[in-house]
């Protein structure tokens, strides 16, 4: 038998794989329902994987092992197989990858029925307290119940958005069998940054080009979304620049990323010119967010009763600062707001199966491992990659022993 601790992605994978197999197994979840997690990844949207995949949109200190795992199990293989349970899946115009009911809790329902259909095992309400392997066999302790099993999954995930239940508990599991665990931290997380430069900016959302930098140096680049909060900054071009982010970074955000600097200039002594009776706060208006003009012009020393045409010697200054608008980086919102976690056992501490090379049999899926991707469906194909990963080998084990 195989006992599979955690209920996410990758354990109800495993799960079912080994069911369809015709393999005994427990699926072992603290909750009192299955995939709670899963059904709000995605903003609830349920974005399963990315149209772009492959190894360079994680982050692990075994890319090649990344690389084979997705290879054996990759976006085809993850879109065809819950294709296979009753789902249409479609992708956007940035290769994200959702059910076409847009609805997260569906991908869990596929898979929990599914399940169902099989005869799975599956125990919620299970807490698992301890797990050793004595005489061959693993003995797995709950607050009820002691399951004996000759292989062992460790799916329990990470210490992100432990409201779910993920609390860091399967590190602690993984730990007492011998393995390492890397430095944790919050990754796809809002961060908090200096305040002063955005006030009046909550609530806003800003198509922006994102710079990350480091004691000058570019660290990472994209477009998306910035919301801005009362701490600092979300949105999805912020999440992917968390992966990279530490305390004492700067930000620089781009308002008009589709606007050359020397074409806004142009553009900006234009208008100051032909309405220069106007207030400076109008001076960018119907060019960027009239809220962020005035954070924009206010970071600059510009009075907002200032009149537009006392600014044309400025054009070149204030079109500098709409396309580079630099915030510092205080820090970030904790795993309580992450979307997943950055560290875990490391790869090198399994084989190509993801088995341990501490205990044989007990095997490591999902963010429990040292892997995170970046955002845009990197992560739960990774958690679906790996759980399949683990449970063909189990299944390929135990045929063998036919």
């Amino acid at each position: 038998m195989t006992v599979i601790v955690g209920s996410g992605a990758a354990g109800m994978a495993a799960a079912l794989v080994l069911a369809e197999a015709g393999a005994d197994c427990v699926l072992l979840e603290r909750n009192d329902r299955l995939g709670r997690k899963l059904s709000a990844t995605g903003n609830g949207q349920g974005n399963i994987t990315n149209t772009d995949m492959g190894p360079h949109h994680y982050f692990s200190g075994d890319s090649g092992r990344v690389g084979q795992v997705l290879s054996a199990f990759g976006k085809d293989d993850l879109i065809g197989f819950l294709t296979s349970l009753g789902g249409y899946f479609i992708s956007d115009e940035e290769g994200r990858v959702y059910p076409s009911s847009r609805q997260a809790s569906s991908v869990t329902d596929l898979l929990r029925f599914a399940l169902e259909t099989y005869g799975a095992n599956v125990r919620t309400g299970e807490f698992v307290r301890s797990a050793e392997k004595r005489g061959g066999l693993f003995s797995v302790k709950t607050d009820g119940a002691v399951y004996t099993s000759r292989f062992l999954i460790l799916a329990a995930g990470g210490k992100a958005s432990p409201h779910f239940g993920t609390d860091g508990n399967g590190y602690r599991l993984a730990q007492s069998f011998g393995h390492s665990v890397t430095r944790l931290s919050p990754a796809l997380v809002q961060l908090k940054t200096d305040k002063e430069n955005i006030r009046g900016l909550k609530g806003v959302r800003c198509d922006c080009g994102l710079r990350l930098l480091r004691e000058k140096k570019e660290r990472f680049s994209c477009r998306g979304d910035v919301i801005f909060t009362d701490y600092g900054v979300s949105g999805n071009a912020v999440f992917r620049a968390s992966s990279y982010a530490e305390a004492g970074d700067d930000l620089s955000l781009d308002f008009l990323p589709d606007c050359p600097r020397e074409k806004l200039t142009e553009l900006l002594d234009g208008k100051a010119e032909k309405f220069g009776a106007y207030p400076a706060e109008d001076l960018l208006r119907g060019i960027v967010n009239s809220a962020a003009a005035k954070c924009i012009l206010r970071s600059l020393g510009i009075s907002l009763q200032e009149s537009c045409a006392s600014l044309r010697r400025r054009a070149g200054a204030i079109a500098a600062r709409v396309k580079n608008f630099s915030l510092r980086v205080e820090g970030n919102m904790g795993f309580e707001n992450a979307q997943v976690t950055k560290g875990g056992v490391p790869l090198s501490e399994t084989d190509e199966y993801l088995m341990s090379k501490k205990a044989e049999g007990l095997f490591l899926a999902g963010e429990i491992l040292d892997v995170d991707g970046e955002c845009g469906g990197y992560n739960l194909q990774w958690a679906f990659s790996s759980g399949v990963r683990c449970a063909r080998r189990i299944a390929e084990l135990l045929h063998e022993d036919r």
